[in-house]
């Protein structure tokens, strides 16, 4: 973990615990439709992301800060369509990064990052290790400060007592590896976000409620600390003009322009006395359909 986790962790008890004191079921009824944001496709692929993170770091704070002793059947119905608002936002995320992974690395025609892209798979079961043990600690600490989580479990938790502080990386052979461990926690994440119609009321009964929100909260709170160092690996990226202008295209400039060279490879392929899908075209076609998706 590094000091900038440590801020994001803070930053959060301090938000959960103002919207528990403050909680209201008239104001908890009002949820806001995300369609519109899900949907907008006149922003670059790299904003959209970042305002999809800050509404799903809002979105998990307020609905996670539910007023257990006021509950009701009404209290509980907005309760699961704030968590579906939620698993949808994750799912985008997931094909947001799904597309930054293959498609956006590959148009960036950077060898150092699409080398290191190739390394993943052997660098992700050394990386589950050390993830595992840092979210079952920040579920210890967020259990520890937390209004709305039972303090009565952490007991359960106090072998974990220990934090250690290190840098992320930033440098810009990273980036595939840090989009890698972002599409991983956010597969976590919506596992543990179920749909309205397998949400119980039992989902917000203790121990139960404090074991799964704890977990949620330092899902989201690793999410956002890799992000930081995405967002850092940007900032060098941005140094090189022309990746600059490929990272601030908007999405559907994007689509418009991968349709139209889909368009002259299916000519080519028409032309030939044997039509078969090269390689270049099967990239092509995988990039475009993987586009749609964000």
């Amino acid at each position: 973990m590094n000091q900038k986790y440590a801020v994001l962790h803070e930053r959060l008890v301090k938000e959960m615990n103002g919207m528990s004191g403050r909680f209201s079921p008239k104001s908890y009824s009002r949820i806001e439709n995300i369609d519109k944001v899900l949907l907008n496709r006149d922003i670059s692929v790299e904003k959209k992301k970042r305002i999809l993170l800050k509404k799903l770091h809002s979105s998990i704070a307020s609905a996670f800060s539910i007023g257990k002793k006021k509950l009701n059947k009404k209290i509980f119905d907005s309760f699961k369509k704030r968590i579906h608002n939620i698993r949808k936002m994750v799912i985008q995320l997931r094909s947001i990064n799904y597309y930054m992974e293959t498609a956006f690395l590959d148009e960036l025609k950077l060898s150092k990052i699409k080398a290191n892209n190739q390394g993943v798979k052997q660098k992700k079961s050394a990386i589950a290790g050390g993830e595992l043990e840092a979210l079952e600690y920040t579920a210890y600490k967020l259990i520890e400060k937390a209004v709305v989580l039972d303090k009565r479990l952490l007991k359960g938790y106090s072998f974990r007592e220990r934090m250690v502080f290190g840098r992320e990386k930033t440098e810009a052979k990273e980036l595939s590896s840090v989009l890698r461990r972002e599409s991983e926690l956010l597969e976590h994440l919506e596992a543990k976000l179920p749909p309205p119609r397998a949400a119980g009321t039992a989902m917000v009964k203790e121990p139960a409620f404090t074991h799964w929100a704890s977990r949620v909260f330092a899902l989201l709170l690793h999410i956002e600390q890799l992000y930081t160092a995405e967002t850092a690996i940007f900032g060098k990226i941005k140094k090189n003009k022309s990746a600059r202008r490929k990272i601030g295209k908007k999405i559907l400039q994007i689509l418009r322009e991968k349709s139209k060279l889909l368009e002259i490879m299916q000519l080519k392929a028409a032309s030939m006395t044997k039509f078969r899908l090269d390689e270049g075209f099967k990239r092509e076609l995988h990039n475009f359909t993987t586009t749609i998706s964000v």
